[in-house]
């Protein structure tokens, strides 16, 4: 039970720091606070959608189990409840610092386009030609429907909330606190440091930023042709309002989408191929729909790649550290 706890530890107490980290920062640099109380209101519908997700887990896991014959499965779920109260408290708990952790971030967002001048936007297009011989956009025109653009941003909320219930309900290991730490530092640190190391708004703001009509073919879905509208209304007023930064280099869209392919290839495996799917599919939706570059989304992606294994090698030669003194002392005592 110690080793549990203190592999859990390896990810919750960094976590925690670099949440409040990101608060402190926020609260001390942002010059309007007009923006700070709203964002908060993202931690019920956080706790909303993850109670929801949760249903639908147990709803699937239900189905299967009355296919494969078993019987009163509500007894089992109720046995369930009062059998892992402790635990299920603890994943609860875990999810408010996830939500935390994401609204610290919302708030440090926008503090950043105040702080930090766009100036990359045409060197990243310029990197993109330099890749696929054409602004990338121009090929995948055809998936800029209202319903892809709901999917860009529901699904990719959806299935990142269901990818930490996975991750928060499995054992404690080195595996569990590699891919939890990532989660938090690319919140926390990594967008936050390579969006001041080079800041860009993306295509769709190309032109309001007065770099000319390279994307004036780019057609915008009505969602995001809105949620554009919006953000630069925030930004061109130096305003603060919930959920208002523009960011696109890098992608943290892409970077958590790659996140959730490397979490569920560890602790869920047999949804790999759903999942990768997806992930191309949202991959493809941020060049199409005029939110990233491309190489907003290889950026993150790479970044998400690098930091869990980092991590992965890291954590997991502490385990096995950890393993080897237990039973180098299991070996003296053993006589006694």
């Amino acid at each position: 039970m110690g080793d549990k706890i203190n592999s859990e530890r390896e990810w919750v107490i960094p976590g925690v720091l670099l949440t409040l980290a990101s608060a402190a920062f926020a609260l001390i640099k942002i010059p309007d606070y007009s923006g700070i109380v709203p964002a908060l209101l993202l931690l019920p519908m956080w706790m909303v959608a993850a109670g929801a997700m949760a249903c639908v887990m147990v709803l699937v896991a239900t189905i299967g189990m009355m296919l494969r014959g078993a019987d009163h499965p509500i007894a089992y779920w109720l046995g369930f409840l009062s059998k892992h109260r402790a635990r299920l408290l603890f994943v609860g708990g875990c999810m408010v610092l996830t939500g935390v952790n994401m609204i610290a971030f919302m708030w440090i967002k926008p503090l950043l386009n105040y702080l930090v001048p766009f100036w990359a936007d045409p060197y990243l297009a310029s990197i993109d030609r330099r890749i696929f011989g054409t602004d990338p956009w121009r090929l995948l025109g055809w998936l800029n429907t209202y319903p892809m653009a709901i999917f860009y941003h529901r699904a990719w909320f959806a299935l990142m909330i269901l990818t930490l219930l996975k991750v928060l309900w499995s054992p404690a290991s080195a595996e569990k606190s590699a891919v939890m730490l990532t989660y938090f530092i690319l919140w926390s640190v990594f967008g936050p440091v390579v969006h001041t190391l080079m800041p860009a708004a993306g295509p769709v703001f190309y032109a309001r930023l007065g770099y000319g009509d390279a994307f004036s073919g780019l057609v915008s879905a009505r969602e995001t042709a809105q949620l554009a509208d919006y953000l630069w209304h925030v930004y061109s007023g130096a305003r603060f309002g919930p959920a208002a930064g523009i960011s696109a280099m890098p992608s943290l869209h892409i970077a958590t989408t790659a996140w959730m392919v490397i979490a569920v290839a560890i602790f869920a495996r047999r949804w790999i191929v759903p999942m990768a799917i997806a992930a191309t599919l949202i991959f493809m939706l941020s060049i199409s729909l005029g939110w990233h570059y491309a190489v907003d989304g290889i950026v993150g992606g790479a970044g998400a790649v690098t930091i869990w294994y980092a991590l992965h090698v890291l954590l997991g030669r502490i385990s096995a550290s950890g393993r080897s003194h237990r039973f180098a002392r299991a070996d003296v005592s053993a006589p006694l």
